[in-house]
């Protein structure tokens, strides 16, 4: 670091990406944001089959205080909140990113989805030994990692417009 100064940015690897290209990590961190947005959308089938009749089945007693905009019984703490509804941007971008694996074959879809299913729901790295027996596998963990980087990297081309360096030859 002797000679250079603070302001002086570090050599990059490669060429600079174009403003608004998505890397690695955008196209992961929008997948998860995706599966999120699908996680709380409401299950319609579900909500048919839980329906009773349209009469309530408690009256509500206003002067007891148990009558409030949540619900609770007594306080509004005793009620857990819900996730607020979706809109149509974040349901918008969940539908795009989804259309993103279309770049990418049926298996590697399947593997993708495995993989993001893992990040979303907390991890903080994907355990690709816990995921070979859900793809049918014995072994091969690390094989499954560097089909997920390439299917990963697929859909960051398809989104990008193509390579750029393909085209390009080196004298």
């Amino acid at each position: 670091m002797e000679g250079r100064t603070i302001s002086e940015q570090p050599p990059v690897e490669g060429p600079v990406l174009p403003t608004g290209a998505l890397t690695f990590c955008d196209v992961e961190d929008r997948l998860v944001e995706a599966l999120l947005t699908c996680w709380r959308y409401p299950d319609r089938e579900r909500g048919w089959q839980r329906i009773r009749s349209a009469w309530p089945e408690i009256s509500r007693e206003e002067h007891r205080g148990d009558y409030d905009a949540r619900g609770g019984e007594g306080s509004s703490s005793d009620v857990v909140l819900r996730p607020a509804s979706q809109t149509r941007i974040e349901v918008a971008e969940m539908e795009e990113a989804f259309g993103w694996l279309d770049a990418i074959s049926p298996e590697d879809r399947k593997l993708v989805g495995l993989a993001i299913g893992q990040l979303a729901r907390g991890r903080r790295e994907v355990s690709w030994l816990d995921m070979l027996a859900r793809m049918g596998l014995k072994r091969g963990a690390d094989g499954l990692r560097m089909r997920y980087g390439r299917a990963i990297n697929a859909i960051c081309v398809a989104q990008n417009g193509g390579n750029a360096g393909r085209n390009l030859s080196i004298p």
